[in-house]
């Protein structure tokens, strides 16, 4: 029996990483319960970002790393990327689209603005189905995206004109929107899935200060290395992609900073089970890209007491046990809380129920029309 698209997505990238990663992401969190909240009644079909042809071989992921009930769709550009500017592949490989774009009678979900200058798009205009914008960051100021600024605001302003709903993931995003005369946005903050965490503590040996996330220009390296210089009792752990090669050579040369380079989201849990604090060592005002820090939530979810930079959004979440301090004010914190001991008590509470992806899933499928069934866990199988 062929089961039918519900809804098709096009998430931020696509389904190598989602698969290879994780579906850490908000999107691939999304498209994790899209499949969840719609098994039985199709499934969700996951376009992906273009890939170039040359790279294809290299782009391979298992089966069982999709999440159920959804459906990758692989479009491959016979373009070669420049190596010299990588941004402009956002723009180069829009004319791919058409070439794997399922046809277009269901809603439609996106984080990537592009889409909107893709040969996909009059397809999906004309379709007159609804179509549900959800924000990640602000691309007009995200250093990711200097290179292609112009066409950021043509794909911006051509999609907030069509889409029939727009969600925010944080304030900044919220003024984005409204920026582009979306005044019908609704802040639809990040969250976690707090099933997935235990609060049992398995951290041995010195104070272990912990950050899991993407290493680069969002972080305040001079904050990480002062902190590391002047508390060298205390071990402080990264885990994650390094972005930016300046972040590498000054982390690597504090002897009591361990970076454990990009850890898979499966294993996530139990690496968050051997950390005392959770960091949130984040730039404030230049560098911060106008989105919310999902790993607040799933330090909170482990029971981690947190420690953050004041970045938008940090004491607004409705978390408890979350202190936000300036940088100049980590270090003495830190300090104060070694003193009592290595080990840090963990910070055990319920996390509101409106901070489970679960809930802000089935907020844009009902702006899709999409009305959830009742909810079951992801892994409780159909009657």
């Amino acid at each position: 029996m062929t089961i039918e698209t519900a809804l098709l997505a096009y998430p931020m990238h696509g389904q190598h990483k989602l698969s290879n990663e994780g579906y850490r992401t908000r999107d691939g969190h999304l498209i994790e319960w899209f499949g969840n909240r719609l098994d039985g009644r199709g499934t969700v079909t996951v376009v992906s970002r273009p890939e170039p042809a040359v790279l294809l071989p290299w782009r391979r992921y298992p089966a069982r790393t999709v999440a159920p009930n959804t459906k990758p769709v692989t479009i491959v550009s016979r373009r070669i990327p420049s190596l010299r500017d990588r941004q402009k592949w956002w723009v180069d490989s829009l004319n791919a689209y058409h070439r794997g774009n399922p046809v277009i009678d269901t809603p439609v979900v996106t984080w990537n603005p592009f889409l909107s200058l893709s040969s996909a798009w009059q397809a999906i205009v004309r379709s007159r189905q609804p179509v549900a914008f959800d924000l990640l960051d602000d691309w007009t100021i995200h250093h990711a995206f200097e290179g292609v600024r112009g066409d950021v605001d043509r794909a911006y302003r051509v999609l907030f004109e069509h889409a029939s709903s727009v969600t925010a993931n944080a304030e900044g995003t919220v003024e984005l929107a409204q920026r582009y005369g979306r005044d019908d946005v609704a802040l639809l903050t990040n969250g976690c899935d707090p099933d997935r965490f235990s609060a049992l503590s398995a951290a041995t040996g010195a104070m272990t200060v912990g950050y899991v996330g993407k290493i680069g220009r969002r972080l305040d390296l001079a904050l990480i290395v002062r902190a590391a210089c002047e508390l060298p009792q205390v071990r402080f752990l990264f885990a994650g992609p390094v972005l930016d090669r300046e972040y590498a050579g000054p982390m690597k040369a504090c002897a009591n900073i361990e970076m454990l380079g990009d850890v898979h989201y499966d294993d996530v849990p139990s690496l968050l089970s051997t950390l005392d604090i959770g960091w949130v060592p984040h730039r404030v005002g230049t560098g911060e890209v106008g989105g919310d820090v999902i790993k607040t939530y799933e330090y909170r979810a482990a029971g981690l007491p947190v420690l953050t930079t004041p970045v938008t959004g940090a004491s607004s979440r409705g978390l408890d046990q979350v202190t936000v301090l300036g940088a100049t004010d980590h270090v003495a914190w830190l300090a104060a809380l070694e003193a009592t001991g290595p080990r840090v008590p963990r910070a055990i509470s319920t996390l509101p129920d409106d901070v489970r992806w679960s809930e802000k899933a089935d907020f844009i499928l009902g702006k899709l029309g999409l009305e959830p069934p009742v909810q079951r866990s992801r892994h409780q199988q159909p009657d």
